[in-house]
């Protein structure tokens, strides 16, 4: 199984893998109408980048390590400051896409299909990454970069729409509501180990309980 590494783009598989298995009511419940078409295969593939690789944990199986991405869109009308264009010269892809350098969230490793394009180079990286932290408050200001350096980075930030925008605001939350394929079986996920940590819980008790009653009746 290939491992993720940050800086590269993979394609979001549409077959996607769960501990937990939802009904069909279930998921229609759970996922967004924009995921669920998706997921049907009623639109266009969809991209990420990833940041963060999985770690990688005694105990835990392969299959659900999670990996944290940046979402990539086709939809390169909405650029903003925050949503960062990069053209396919830059990412080996067909088209341009924007980077939604807001929209960093974990993801199951199996439900990415396939590595694509070219892997995203350490000097567009830690921008995306310094952009997404700006906007967070987590950095006082951007890093210092000219307009030449931006060209050459393939990013555009020539009268960039605020991410306050009312049509940029939009487009995030057709973006979040989309991202249900991802976020969702990371939830399950979730759910699943505390499941499994109580049961072993409920075991261990059980065991003791059963190994003091055995003391009681040998004295």
């Amino acid at each position: 199984m290939l491992m993720p590494q940050p800086g590269e783009i993979w394609e979001v598989s549409r077959s996607v893998q769960s501990p937990l298995k939802f009904s069909s009511q279930e998921q229609q419940s759970l996922y967004s109408l924009a995921a669920q078409t998706f997921l049907a295969g009623n639109s266009p593939p969809r991209y990420v980048m990833i940041v963060k690789e999985p770690e990688l944990s005694i105990g835990i199986e392969e299959q659900w390590l999670i990996v944290s991405v940046m979402l990539l869109s086709a939809e390169t009308n909405f650029i903003s400051d925050v949503d960062l264009l990069i053209p396919g010269e830059i990412s080996g892809l067909v088209q341009d896409f924007l980077a939604e350098t807001w929209h960093i969230i974990p993801a199951l490793v199996c439900n990415l299909l396939q590595p694509v394009g070219k892997r995203i180079s350490r000097q567009i990286y830690d921008y995306l990454l310094t952009v997404r932290d700006y906007h967070h408050g987590l950095v006082c200001q951007l890093p210092t970069i000219s307009e030449s350096e931006i060209q050459f980075l393939g990013l555009t930030n020539e009268n960039l729409r605020p991410a306050n925008n009312s049509k940029i605001q939009d487009f995030h939350q057709v973006e979040e509501a989309w991202s249900d394929v991802l976020t969702v079986p990371v939830g399950a996920y979730h759910t699943y180990l505390k499941s499994i940590k109580f049961t072993n819980t409920v075991l261990d008790e059980a065991l003791q309980l059963e190994q003091d009653l055995q003391l009681d009746i040998d004295d």
